[in-house]
């Protein structure tokens, strides 16, 4: 089961995802909230208090980036901040390259277009639940166009041989189940590598190491 909070501040826009994704028997729908702030304060406990238990903490959140005052990325950026585990998606109708890029640099874990199908968004929330990357096919070009256009890449990459081949991997969209797999290897050394990658790179989560890796040519 995926706990799931939704972010989104039409009121016809939340009640009908809720109607939608609660037909779904692996989806749990956990909260909502109207705003970041409302956002924020619902899943950032307190300074002091004491976490709410597992089964009360989502797995996804699904947020809108066109929020009143506090916007979706820096939302996203406060929340990832506080809680790198929580795996988010931008649920949104924008579709300009800055705006995408800006989601994902703030940590976002996929990004899923509005008026996609429903099963859309459902492969995108699972996708994300299971520590995959997601982008939503009609935006993907964007991010070709983004990395063919990018700089001469450098040569010098501080990752290793096997971590470069799970970043690869990861930025593919494999889950870690999947990449342990594929490289004869175990999910927890496949979570130490991804660890040592976020810090070498200097990445809050692993679709900013992603597409810094991307930049540099590295990937």
């Amino acid at each position: 089961m995926t706990r799931v909070f939704l972010v989104e501040d039409h009121p016809l826009m939340r009640q009908g995802l809720v109607a939608a994704l609660g037909q779904v028997p692996e989806i749990a729908i956990l909260g909502e909230a109207e705003s970041g702030e409302e956002a924020l304060a619902a899943l950032l406990p307190p300074e002091g208090e004491t976490p709410p238990p597992a089964e009360r903490t989502p797995d996804v959140v699904v947020m809108d980036i066109g929020l009143p005052g506090l916007s979706g990325i820096e939302t996203t950026r406060r929340l990832k901040a506080a809680r790198p585990d929580l795996r988010i998606l931008m649920f949104t109708v924008h579709q300009l390259e800055g705006e995408i890029f800006g989601a994902f640099s703030s940590g976002a874990d996929g990004y899923c277009l509005k008026d996609s199908e429903l099963d859309s968004l459902i492969l995108g929330i699972q996708a994300v639940a299971l520590g995959s990357l997601y982008v939503d096919p009609r935006i993907a070009h964007l991010a070709i166009r983004r990395i063919l256009s990018s700089p001469a890449p450098e040569t010098e990459t501080p990752l290793s041989a096997r971590e470069t081949e799970v970043l690869r991997l990861l930025a593919e969209g494999q889950s870690n189940r999947d990449i342990a797999v594929a490289l004869g290897i175990s999910v927890s050394t496949v979570k130490a590598h991804i660890q040592s990658i976020l810090v070498k790179l200097s990445a809050a989560t692993r679709a900013d190491a992603a597409v810094k890796a991307f930049r540099k040519g590295w990937i």
